[in-house]
């Protein structure tokens, strides 16, 4: 700019911004034409003129530029700093805002963690003890099991032996009626025992008569002392047995009397026969002539002696067995609380004994085959009624819990699905959002794989712009990076964390992608604050602090902590 008198000289004159530019264009210039740089270097096509500092004037236009430079600068720093200025007010104003929804967040999360901890707490004692109310179950479910085939085996055989009992109590009224017959019949029996007894005693005097007149009568009373010997020994057992007949059977100590009368009669005909034994044998001589009719006659006595000995020991026998039978009825009786008149009073009039032994018998067998019968099953039974109920009553506890605790978990598995799918659904727009900004277009989505949210898996579908794979493992390094990226970022805008940790996310990433992700980590700062590990330069120009290790010396490391604001108002100062 100048008047056109100075125009008209400078009109040939050009500019250049250096003298390395201006010799370049050197070859270009015409007749009349030169170039002038800032610094005073004049060049025409075949001369140069150079400042050689001497001149006051040299360098003024540079100097005047650098100066409007610097004043430019300092109005735009100026300016800068008074925008920077309010922006850190405004900024320290949003940080303590955020410090204290920070503060108010973090102790909300703190609530909502410990309200989650005794909610899992919960859930697991609900676990726990629904896993012990199972085992409870299963366990009464076998004891109740076990008890039904024991009651019912109780029940079973209650109801055996009781038709059994009453069957017996028939046959025994049958058999008490039969009693009055056996007595008269044992009566008759008496009768001739008492007859043999007379004719043996007869038979034996005469015996012993012919043996006092008999040299061969020692025999004869050896074997009277062995027969004695038993008479003792029967003596003793009846002696023996007398207690017992005395107690259970009034009827019974006629033959005792008589047995007893009978045996002191024996012993007293003994002692006289002793007596009489030395006359006899000083009449011994005298009766040997009658010897041989004698022993014909003793023969046949002891013959007669020996068949009433075996009938008397045969009536014996059966007199102690009907005593030992009537006995056993008596304590059967008076275990079943029966009254032996009414039983006699219930006896058919045409009841046979052999029917009512063989009836006897065959009830004995299934007595026998069905074992030993427990008398005191119908206290069991009723103790095992009142554990029942005692059972049912815990069971029906047990069914009550087990209804509340499923009402309780439906009601956790409610609510946790829907929380599921309310969380699937946010984080899934978040992908769909950050996704294309990511990849600079795009879609990606997540997908359930499974009907039941609760136990389906998740499955991210992801296709980068211009592909069409299939899956996710058919990405590059970097597009899986950016990928699981935009995962996370979705995950951190529905529960943002206080602050977020990368290492070397961009490390697969090129530099148009790195752009886009500082873009979006630069987006989320203000509500998130990023720590990351990076060799990324654009990555570092997007921190405020940078914090690096140097080695300025072999082997010696150091840490190098750079504040980018301070450094900025540094160099604006």
């Amino acid at each position: 700019r100048a008047p056109a008198a100075v125009r008209s000289l400078l009109e040939r004159v050009y500019t250049a911004d250096s003298l390395a530019a201006a010799l370049q264009r050197r070859a270009q210039l015409r007749a009349g034409e030169s170039l002038i740089t800032a610094a005073g270097e004049w060049i025409g096509r075949g001369w140069l003129r150079v400042n050689r500092g001497g001149d006051a004037h040299a360098g003024v236009i540079e100097r005047e530029q650098r100066l409007k430079e610097r004043r430019e600068h300092c109005r735009l720093a100026d300016a800068r700093v008074a925008e920077i200025e309010q922006q850190l007010s405004g900024v320290r104003a949003r940080v303590g805002d955020a410090e204290q929804h920070r503060e108010r967040a973090h102790g909300r999360l703190q609530q909502l963690q410990r309200a989650h901890a005794e909610l899992r707490g919960t859930v697991e004692a609900l676990r726990s003890r629904v896993e012990h109310a199972e085992d409870r179950r299963e366990r009464i479910d076998s004891e109740r099991a076990v008890l039904r085939s024991d009651v019912a085996h109780t029940e079973e055989g209650l109801a055996r032996s009781r038709e059994t009992h009453a069957a017996a109590g028939e046959s025994l009224g049958r058999l008490e009626r039969q009693r009055a017959a056996f007595e008269q019949q044992r009566e008759r029996q008496r009768s001739a025992i008492a007859e043999a007894r007379s004719s043996a005693q007869a038979a034996q005097l005469a015996v012993r008569d012919a043996l006092v007149r008999l040299t061969a009568q020692r025999a004869s009373e050896a074997s009277m002392s062995a027969a004695l010997e038993r008479l003792r020994q029967q003596h003793d057992e009846l002696r023996s047995q007398r207690v017992e007949l005395q107690r259970t059977l009034a009827q019974a100590d006629a033959p005792i009397n008589d047995l007893e009368q009978a045996l002191q009669g024996h012993l007293a005909r003994r002692l006289q026969a002793d007596n009489e034994l030395a006359g006899a044998r000083r009449a011994l001589e005298q009766h040997e002539q009658q010897l041989r009719a004698l022993e014909e006659q003793r023969l046949q006595a002891e013959r007669r002696v020996e068949d009433a000995r075996g009938a008397l020991e045969q009536e014996r026998l059966t007199a102690q067995e009907l005593r030992l039978r009537r006995e056993g009825l008596l304590e059967q009786f008076a275990a079943t609380h029966c009254e032996l008149e009414a039983v006699l009073a219930g006896l058919a009039a045409d009841a046979q004994l052999a029917a009512s032994e063989q009836r006897l018998q065959s009830l004995r067998a299934d007595l026998e085959r069905l074992g030993a019968v427990n008398l005191a099953a119908i206290d069991e039974l009723a103790e095992h009624t009142e554990r029942k109920s005692y059972l049912d009553r815990q069971f029906a506890d047990v069914n009550d819990a087990l209804q509340t605790l499923e009402q309780a978990m439906r009601k956790i598995d409610k609510e946790t699905r829907t929380r599921f799918e309310d969380t699937f659904n946010r984080i899934n727009a978040g992908l769909k959002e950050k996704f294309p900004r990511l990849f600079g277009g795009g879609h990606a989505y997540l997908e359930l794989i499974g009907e039941d949210p609760l136990s389906a898996g998740v499955t991210v579908m992801a296709r980068p712009p211009g592909k069409r794979n299939s899956s996710i493992s058919q990405l590059s390094g970097g597009e899986k990076a950016l990928t699981a990226v935009a995962l996370v970022f979705a995950i951190f805008d529905l529960n943002p964390a206080p602050f977020c940790l990368l290492d070397e996310v961009d490390a697969p990433l090129d530099e148009q992608n790195i752009g886009r992700f500082c873009d979006i980590v630069r987006d989320m700062s203000s509500r998130i604050q990023f720590l990351f590990i990076t060799h990324s330069r654009l990555t570092m120009e997007l921190a405020s602090q940078l914090v690096g290790v140097t080695m300025s010396e072999a082997g010696v490391s150091r840490l190098v902590s750079v504040d980018i604001d301070e450094a900025v108002r540094l160099a604006a100062v």
